[in-house]
């Protein structure tokens, strides 16, 4: 916009009062369309394991020096903040045997979506739970949250925090806890602190607490579904549900679980929310905005908001499995989540 010498003076005159004019935004800058600077990415396990085994060598956990051994996915778009997306962060964190993670709470909701190793347990606020392969365990926000290690192989999970958002809410505290070792609560019966799971906008809710959801019953669920016709746009969906509020799992992360069948082909959609995605199990192709993301089982790739993707399993005997986290619900809790599919561009 070509400003005259009359705008020039006046906006100096606004910009010393810490005030400013809107006819100073450019019109070509609004968008029809949401856009971010986070982009589609992949990250192979070879090299996200590799990283752990060297970080495993290099650094020990102990309070006081590093209360964890965590490596961050860093998407190539968000690379001054080394977060995942600009609401998101997963990250992979590897226990050895005898090994404890200190206590401590924080603003930050957080979960664990355990990918391998027995005899590690997290003890949230007094519940121990402990951890098998494909197990989901939430960390409420502001929840006393330690890990520790009774086994005799390393444990590795995935983190999924809402960091991002959370920062950019200027919200953020820490508190570790400075009475040793979080207690266990052991009259706790942890069969009454398992979730739920079911298919997504399907579930009521039922009053009861909620942490811990097993794979053992997750997967015989999936199973069962995978007999009907399924979701066109996300294969056999499950999301992890609140038993409380019948809602999302976290207030501010959604997590689901994906069963795609043998040379299952899902439909192109787009929405604005962003997800992040595990395979779990399986081999298979997600086309994001039409280039083709190549995954085997444990890589992990990001399909950022408002872009096209569908999934495919490449395997024609195998079941491909995905586990993902969104924030779903914090675009709901606002009223700005939107969805198109090609042949309904307007829902």
């Amino acid at each position: 916009m070509q400003v005259s010498k009359e705008i020039e003076e006046l906006n100096d005159l606004l910009r010393g009062r810490w005030v400013s004019g809107l006819w100073n935004l450019d019109h070509a800058e609004r968008q029809s369309d949401p856009k971010t600077r986070v982009k589609p990415h992949l990250w192979r396990w070879q090299e996200i394991y590799d990283s752990l085994l060297q970080a495993r060598e290099k650094i020990s956990v102990d309070r006081g020096t590093v209360e964890r051994r965590v490596i961050r996915l860093v998407n190539p778009g968000m690379a001054e903040t080394e977060m995942t997306s600009h609401t998101m962060l997963l990250s992979f964190q590897l226990i050895q045997p005898g090994e404890v993670a200190p206590a401590h709470r924080h603003t930050m909701a957080a979960f664990r979506f355990i990918l391998q190793g027995r005899g590690a347990y997290t003890n949230v606020d007094g519940q121990k739970m402990v951890m098998e392969d494909g197990d989901l365990i939430l960390t409420p926000q502001w929840a006393w949250h330690e890990h520790a290690h009774e086994g005799d192989e390393p444990m590795v999970w995935i983190d999924g925090l809402d960091v991002p958002f959370i920062q950019s809410l200027q919200v953020i505290s820490f508190q570790p806890y400075r009475q040793g070792r979080l207690p266990v609560s052991e009259g706790i019966d942890p069969g009454s602190y398992y979730g739920m799971t079911g298919p997504v906008g399907e579930m009521d809710a039922p009053s009861m607490p909620f942490l811990h959801y097993r794979w053992r019953d997750t997967y015989p669920s999936l199973q069962r579904l995978a007999h009907g016709n399924g979701n066109p746009y996300d294969g056999v969906a499950l999301e992890y549900v609140n038993p409380v509020s019948g809602g999302s799992a976290l207030p501010t992360l959604g997590c689901w679980t994906q069963l795609l069948r043998p040379s299952e082909h899902t439909k192109a959609h787009r929405h604005t929310s962003t997800s992040i995605y595990h395979a779990f199990r399986g081999s298979g192709t997600t086309m994001i905005n039409s280039v083709p993301f190549h995954w085997e089982k444990g890589d992990t790739f990001i399909v950022p908001l408002w872009s096209w993707h569908e999934h495919l399993n490449r395997s024609n005997t195998e079941e491909a499995i995905l586990f993902s986290m969104h924030d779903l619900p914090i675009l709901k809790a606002f009223g700005l989540y939107r969805e198109e599919t090609e042949s309904n561009p307007s829902t």
